[in-house]
């Protein structure tokens, strides 16, 4: 297992100057796309950070001298590029021995890390044939062997150890954990955010679930998650249109010089409909091009050849419908542009005290809270119809369907049809906690919650699971969101994958923050991160699909999201603010 002394390769101060330059290349190229210009026209921002190019890492072997601490930090730099190089870890294997080397599963998962592994080395005598590493990390998140994304509450210390041998005079990694190391800031690029679409029962809308995974491999690894079909979480908010036994004839999806994306399918799709493999090549659309870049292309073949994909409409992606709505002086406002004008529904607030507002897509319905106890509908004839009653309900939300979300604060959910007619939605494990918060996105087939109980406030989102009418029946088992945002108050539904969350900053301030369901696109290695440029925010709403967001401070003044930190104050005297959902 020894390898003869390269000339030029660098050793250990090197290796760490070399990863710096690279990380130092990155975080220059995000600071020239995130200037400020000086000319030019005027223009309303949205977008958090750009997305970057993808980098490649450089990776070196190890030298016949070598220490075993330079052996481990020799490996753990060479690891940086297996996610981004046509032949992974090729270079990290040449620091294990061969036994280790075939028994490590670098992609079992991944630890994002808050800096960098501090090694320590056991004492090791000259004449030495083993050493123990031990490498000091801070764990901030987690991705498993499926891609999915986990925030840890708070940063974790843990600890790796590395057995070393030596040989033939050189020092090889005998034992190791399985799985790979980044930092936050390589984190994001060695890995590929990549969002896989399932189609709602209905087959109208496209639901989103964020994997992570490898630069290099993430369409292949996309197109085997969603033949694999839907997650747990998922599984009953969602439809599979393939048939079952579907899988990919060669190992690869394979992306030509024209950009097309080319998946090449077993003979099982050949039993798919026509509408079927029209709304499969729509997910994969959705999937591997949406937002990949101009002019790429799906296409479809099974072992015969090319497959004959009728054109139809597919299903859409998650969007809000409609401005905000706005209360001002006991009056509606529709909020267009950075202008609140009146809005078209004729509606009367008479007798109540409206303290939350919500509303479907195109502004059907318009719902309050009146006080504290109840959930009244304001029809367009001027009537008032009460929808919930009980004490210390939640804020209302309303889905596609027109159906109310509300509750009694720790007691069950209830959803109010369009008919009037109220229904309980249920799981096991809203049992030990009080919800706070409720917040449907806009296909209807998720809804985020923000929960207190024994371990503390929580935000969670959930499969809605519904009968054949399109009534919530029951909540599938959630997926955590934002772990590390403390004191949450409220999620609403910020993009399609994406919560704004008001929580609290380290001073104990109320923060608008953005947690991912998933993680979070961007170069902060998936964490939640604050949006700073409101001060003491006490609302906050957003539209998905066109990355507006609206907050209100305790002065009752309503403030528009014009990038990462400015928020532009729109109009005084606002009590109320919501965008549809």
């Amino acid at each position: 297992m020894t390898a003869p002394r390269r000339p030029g390769r660098p050793r250990a101060a090197a290796r760490t100057a070399l990863l710096a330059a690279l990380l130092a290349a990155v975080v220059t190229a995000l600071a020239a796309c995130a200037s400020i210009p000086t000319s030019g026209e005027v223009q309303d921002g949205g977008a958090d950070v750009p997305r970057t190019g993808e980098i490649g890492f450089i990776a070196a072997g190890p030298n016949v001298d070598d220490t075993p601490d330079e052996i481990v930090r020799g490996f753990l730099s060479a690891t940086q590029a297996g996610p981004t190089t046509a032949q992974p870890f090729n270079v990290a294997r040449e620091f294990l021995t061969t036994g280790a080397s075939q028994a490590w599963e670098p992609y079992s998962r991944v630890l994002v890390l808050d800096g960098y592994p501090t090694l320590s080395t056991d004492d090791v005598e000259a004449d030495a044939t083993t050493a123990t590493v031990r490498a000091r990390v801070t764990v901030v998140a987690s991705v498993d062997e499926r891609g999915v994304y986990t925030e840890e509450p708070r940063p974790s210390p843990s600890e790796l150890t590395f057995e070393l041998g030596r040989s033939a005079g050189e020092w090889r990694i005998t034992s190791l954990d399985d799985g790979l190391l980044f930092s936050t800031a390589v984190f994001s690029q060695a890995y590929h955010l990549t969002r896989l679409y399932y189609p709602t029962p209905d087959l109208t809308q496209l639901v989103p679930d964020v994997r992570w995974f490898p630069r290099t491999t993430w369409r292949t690894n996309a197109v085997q998650e969603i033949l694999a079909g839907p997650p747990e979480w998922l599984a009953g908010s969602v439809v599979s249109v393939v048939p079952e036994g579907t899988a990919l004839a060669i190992e690869a999806v394979t992306v030509a010089d024209d950009g097309t994306v080319a998946v090449n399918l077993t003979e099982q799709i050949d039993d798919a409909s026509s509408d079927e493999l029209a709304l499969f090549s729509a997910q994969l659309e959705a999937t591997l091009v949406t937002g990949q870049g101009e002019g790429r292309t799906v296409t479809l073949a099974d072992r015969s050849g090319p497959l004959a994909v009728p054109e139809a409409a597919g299903p859409r992606l998650p969007r809000t419908e409609g401005d905000a709505l706005a209360l001002v002086d006991g009056r509606l406002r529709s909020v267009e542009g950075r202008e609140l004008v009146p809005a078209d529904e004729d509606v009367s607030l008479a007798g109540l005290d409206p303290t939350a507002l919500a509303t479907g897509p195109g502004h059907d319905p318009v719902v309050v809270r009146d006080g504290a106890d109840r959930v009244v509908r304001l029809d367009p004839d001027g009537t008032q119809d009460t929808l919930l009653q009980g004490a210390d309900l939640l804020a209302p939300s309303v889905d596609r369907y027109g159906a109310v979300w509300s509750g009694v604060r720790g007691g069950a959910l209830q959803v109010v049809v369009a008919s009037g007619q109220a229904y309980p939605v249920t799981a096991a494990w809203l049992e030990d906690v009080v919800v706070t918060s409720v917040r449907v996105s806009p296909e209807g087939a998720r809804v985020a919650l923000v929960t207190t109980g024994p371990d503390g406030t929580a935000v969670r989102v959930a499969g809605i699971l519904r009968d054949a009418a399109g009534v919530p029946t029951g909540l599938s088992d959630p997926v955590p969101v934002g772990a590390s945002v403390q004191g949450v108050t409220l999620a609403q539904w910020q993009d399609e994958a994406t919560l704004a969350l008001l929580g609290q900053d380290s001073g104990g301030d109320r923060t608008v923050y953005l947690a991912g369901v998933g993680g979070l696109a961007g170069t902060g290695g998936g964490l939640s991160r604050p949006v700073p440029g409101v001060t003491g925010p006490t609302w906050v709403t957003a539209a998905v699909g066109s990355t507006s967001m609206l907050a209100l401070d305790a002065e009752s003044v309503l403030h528009i999201r014009q990038s990462s930190a400015l928020w532009p104050a729109l109009a005084e005297g606002v009590d109320l603010v919501a965008f549809p959902g």
